[in-house]
């Protein structure tokens, strides 16, 4: 069965250093060759991995209070994460049938995003981009992000809104405490503060009327929902009437968000995320290279679910919504 990835991350060269607090078995697997990525996919069965390159948003003091390499809010920012693209975009050229990206984007200059966007999705032919988190303190329902926002609905390529790092002065009040640094990143990211974030995030999205303004707009998160599925109709109950919306809140998230397994390979929780958001939402995913290949197809191929629903899962969806050549990848 032909399994794609869509949430495989390319992490620059000098992030190593700002991951010592991770676990050793993924220190031991970040930044990793070409070859090995592919031989790790190849040892999972995975046809198809949908690359991306994170570069966090700085907090509000700088680039110099954040917790990992970032780009600039300025124009510098411009030949940095077209540089990231352009790497990419290599890797696609040398492996089409394995290899497919997200662009990376410079946030901080909405306008330039946009062309950027623009840039990659129609001379470069990526699928969509990656977008980590808040920009500066700022969620994407801000005014100033309508033109990404809009150009992804009009080329019709979905935004995947990945967590990030939280800013310095959100560390200090909450993932600071009597229980060390380590345990502290560890909090206030994969932990669980970042799920917190996204799922927020993508409520204010649908509060702010993003998704009436821009009806076109594609998202997707991964980490089966962050924590979504779980809150789906207590957010019906709280949030319908004071929100004045033409749809109820759950509507939104099932008519304009999808749901990929990344790094949450539990039985329990993707049964919950499959009941609240149906199989039409949710898609395979690793979290490459922070979690382990085989574990993930391991867990997946595992999985009690009727042949055409697990096809659906596996590529198909990924395949309609990316518009993946369907004979790429395949085994």
């Amino acid at each position: 069965m032909r399994l794609v990835a869509i949430e495989e991350h390319v992490l620059r060269p000098n992030i190593k250093e700002y991951m010592d607090w991770q676990p050793k078995a993924v220190l031991a697997r970040l930044a990793p060759t070409v070859e090995q990525r592919i031989a790790d996919m190849d040892a999972a069965g995975i046809a198809v991995s949908v690359l991306s390159a994170p570069l966090p948003a700085p907090g509000p003091d700088g680039v110099e209070d954040a917790p990992a390499p970032v780009q600039p809010l300025d124009e510098s920012a411009i030949p940095i994460v077209q540089a990231v693209n352009e790497e990419l975009y290599e890797m696609v050229s040398a492996y089409p049938d394995r290899f497919a990206a997200f662009a990376t984007l410079p946030m901080g200059l909405p306008k330039a995003a946009a062309a950027e966007l623009e840039r990659t999705v129609t001379d470069l032919g990526f699928v969509g981009t990656m977008i980590h988190g808040t920009v500066g303190d700022r969620f994407l329902d801000e005014p100033e992000f309508a033109p990404v926002l809009e150009t992804a609905a009009r080329l019709d390529v979905p935004i995947y809104l990945h967590p990030s790092p939280p800013p310095k002065r959100v560390t200090d009040i909450y993932y600071t405490g009597p229980f060390g640094p380590r345990v502290g990143e560890m909090l206030s990211c994969s932990g669980l503060g970042w799920h917190l974030e996204t799922s927020v995030h993508v409520t204010r999205l649908i509060v702010s009327g993003v998704f009436d303004r821009t009806p076109g707009l594609k998202i997707i998160i991964g980490h089966i929902s962050e924590g979504l599925a779980f809150h789906l109709h207590r957010l019906d109950r709280q949030l319908n009437e004071l929100a004045g919306l033409p749809k109820p809140i759950s509507q939104y998230l099932t008519e304009h968000v999808w749901y990929t397994t990344s790094g949450y390979f539990f039985d329990d929780q993707f049964e919950l995320a499959r009941a609240m958001f149906g199989d039409d939402r949710l898609l395979f995913s690793v979290d490459y290279p922070f979690e382990d290949t085989r574990e993930a197809a391991e867990w997946f191929n595992g999985l009690d679910l009727p042949a055409g629903v697990r096809e659906k899962m596996a590529h198909g969806t990924a395949d309609e919504l990316l518009r993946l050549p369907v004979t790429a990848g395949s085994f």
